[in-house]
């Protein structure tokens, strides 16, 4: 009896760690209703991906009210992401960018706020939220976004409380618009050219390990020098371009939203809104005549954005509720030793 009860345990074990994912759910016109029917994880609650789902960090990431993320991708089996220049890989139709916002409580917990999709389906990239339900152990479609009261949580802004915003299916296009198509932001050869763990093994560059699973066909490095924009130890230039690059760039771009502002921000635009003048700004310029002034961050339109927390004012315009502090202090300086 115990020797079948025992096989029955193996069995099912093996089973549930063998669950393939839903590639039906990703390119279904149909979007399913929760978050569990695409098999992303083994453990949901614990974001455990399923094995052919892989984490993926940046080294420099999108900042949002100070939530942690737990990044992840799914290329279908037998496919590649093709390389196209320093922009975002070009992925296979689908393919999965999966990514979970999370907070620390304050006794030691995770709190699960939302997961975002991008499905990268026959029409192009589809953006989807999914909000968190803890005591139902899913989480569920949420088109029209949602506000999410969060307390009692860890953050270096010491907030009290947070008014988080899950993004609704209209503000996800905003922030991912190129060109009048929606695609992927984070995932570039210069910002995932790092090293991390996998599994509690040794430390594997990303690139390396990606091309080793076959998701890229070769191993090919970025020209630019992405930085972690918070590590001290690189140049103050450096990572402040690093930061206005994920955060700023994608819109600030020839091809992105932001694009008849002038203010390109990549970090391979070699002008990047030194004595810009402002477009159309409104009150988002302050009453200020410059993007940036070398030597003065006080008279500087860029930083006066990122010091607001007003709609009309505050940059960028979603997706956060919170100044980011260190940004500020890291813009400030770098703003104040220009020459």
């Amino acid at each position: 009896m115990k020797q079948n009860l025992l096989s029955c345990f193996i069995l099912i074990c093996f089973s549930s760690s063998a669950i393939a994912v839903n590639d039906d759910a990703i390119l279904s016109d149909e979007t399913p209703k929760t978050l569990s029917e695409f098999n992303f994880f083994s453990d949901p609650l614990r974001q455990i991906p399923n094995d052919d789902v892989v984490p993926y960090e940046l080294i420099t990431s999108l900042f949002s009210d100070y939530t942690d993320k737990h990044r992840f991708v799914y290329l279908p089996d037998g496919t590649t992401a093709k390389y196209d220049g320093e922009e975002v890989f070009n992925f296979p139709i689908g393919a999965a960018l999966i990514k979970t916002f999370s907070y620390q409580n304050i006794d030691g917990g995770t709190l699960l706020l939302e997961t975002r999709l991008l499905l990268n389906r026959k029409n192009g990239w589809d953006a989807l939220t999914y909000v968190w339900d803890i005591e139902k152990g899913d989480a569920y479609l949420a088109l029209g976004g949602k506000t999410i009261e969060v307390t009692d949580v860890i953050t270096p802004s010491n907030a009290a409380s947070i008014r988080y915003r899950a993004p609704n299916k209209n503000q996800c296009k905003e922030c991912h618009l190129k060109n009048d198509v929606v695609e992927p932001i984070g995932p570039k050869p210069r910002n995932i050219n790092k090293a991390i763990s996998y599994q509690n093994q040794e430390m594997t560059n990303q690139i390396s390990h990606w091309t080793t699973l076959g998701f890229l066909e070769e191993k090919r490095y970025s020209d630019y020098l992405m930085v972690d924009a918070f590590d001290q130890n690189y140049d103050i230039d450096n990572r402040a371009r690093s930061y206005l690059d994920i955060n700023c760039g994608h819109c600030h771009s020839p091809e992105g939203s932001a694009s008849s502002s002038g203010l390109y921000l990549s970090i391979d635009d070699e002008e990047f809104g030194i004595y810009k003048k402002p477009v159309a700004a409104g009150r988002g310029s302050g009453g200020l005549s410059y993007s940036i002034v070398p030597g003065h961050p006080e008279e500087s339109i860029l930083l006066f954005r990122m010091l607001s927390n007003e709609p009309d004012i505050m940059m960028p315009e979603s997706g956060r509720s919170l100044m980011h502090i260190e940004a500020i202090d890291l813009i400030t300086e770098w703003i104040s030793e220009m020459q």
